[in-house]
């Protein structure tokens, strides 16, 4: 018999991942797949040979849930789950208002209940790698999220792809502390969500990270540079591979009519070890944090964070707007 029985709250895109992670691990089943469309919660459940249900107490029978819902219902339906007792795993964002975020963290917290977030890209075995060959602090990191057209993504580009990157550019600097945010961003003329979006994170001791995300791109990007004094790692999060350079010199000769620059660089390529998907090893860092093998307060801790620059960027982009200023200033 697996361990956990574990409850899926949405059957959409993103559900469906979940299912069929929970249907090949050997640590826990699949107790029941949850949507207010009853058509959709029976086609995913029946797929893998589990109940489906419209009514999200029906959770509350398993020994955790992943909420994978619109991100504007998870607060209600997570403090529901935690009230009764269910650790839960939650796609990310938890929320877009912070004050939310914070509730529901401050509720896990206060009730002992286990609450980990969906920074999937957290596990990608890369970072891993990556993390590891790093002997120095990083002073600037380079991060570029770009995706075609989503249009069934009703969040920001700020909490949908940037987000993910804050998260990460915080765990490469977890001795560090944000002192400065900029950021700034673009919406359709025919919109009302953002759909670019740049920011710049300056840190306590004067390292950076540059940060660019879009969804009107055309082709999928998944970029990490992180430049410390003596070599830059060049993360490909999608074929997931790391290069590593090292600049030994460079040298502009001396004859003007060779109009080149010569420069000698070390470039290494590690071996990156795949033991499993990103998804299946979130989950089973969940199960971990259930356990008791892993610790729900860090957890928390490095839940917040992330969404809390993502809440200042996001801040910074709407009340940064220099027309908006002018406009304002004018009427008075």
């Amino acid at each position: 018999m697996k361990g956990f029985r574990v409850a899926l709250v949405g059957a959409g895109a993103m559900g469906a991942n979940h299912a069929r992670v929970v249907a090949e691990s050997t640590r826990a089943t699949l107790g029941v797949v949850i949507d207010v469309d009853a058509d959709r919660a029976s086609g995913l459940a029946d797929r893998y040979g589990f109940a489906s249900s419209t009514d999200v107490l029906d959770a509350s029978r398993c020994d955790a849930a992943i909420v994978a819902t619109s991100t504007a219902s998870h607060t209600e339906i997570v403090l529901g789950l935690l009230r009764a007792g269910v650790p839960v795993l939650i796609e990310k964002p938890i929320a877009t208002r912070i004050e939310d975020v914070e509730r529901v963290c401050t509720a896990a917290t206060t009730m002992g209940v286990t609450v980990a977030c969906g920074f999937v890209e957290r596990f990608n075995p890369v970072l891993d790698t990556t993390m590891s060959l790093l002997s120095e602090e990083p002073v600037h990191i380079v991060t570029m999220r770009h995706s075609p057209v989503a249009p069934r993504i009703a969040d920001s580009v700020v909490y949908d792809l940037l987000i993910h990157d804050i998260d990460l550019v915080l765990r490469f600097m977890p001795q560090r502390e944000v002192a400065k945010v900029a950021g700034a961003s673009w919406t359709p003329t025919a919109g009302d969500t953002p759909e670019i979006a740049d920011c710049t994170l300056q840190f306590d001791d004067g390292a950076m990270a540059t940060l660019s995300a879009s969804r009107v791109g055309q082709r999928k990007l998944r970029s990490v540079q992180i430049f410390t004094t003596s070599m830059l790692a060049d993360v490909d999060l999608l074929r997931a591979d790391v290069t590593i350079y090292r600049n030994v010199r460079q040298e502009q000769p001396d004859d003007p009519r060779a109009l080149t620059y010569r420069a000698e660089t070390i470039v290494d390529i590690p071996f990156v070890r795949h033991t499993s998907e990103p998804l299946a090893r979130q989950f089973d860092h969940f199960l971990d944090l259930i356990s008791g093998q892993a610790d729900p307060k860090d957890e928390i801790a490095s839940i917040i964070a992330p969404h809390r620059v993502a809440h200042l960027v996001e801040s910074d982009c709407v009340g940064g707007d220099l027309r908006e200023i002018v406009a304002a200033a004018s009427r008075s």
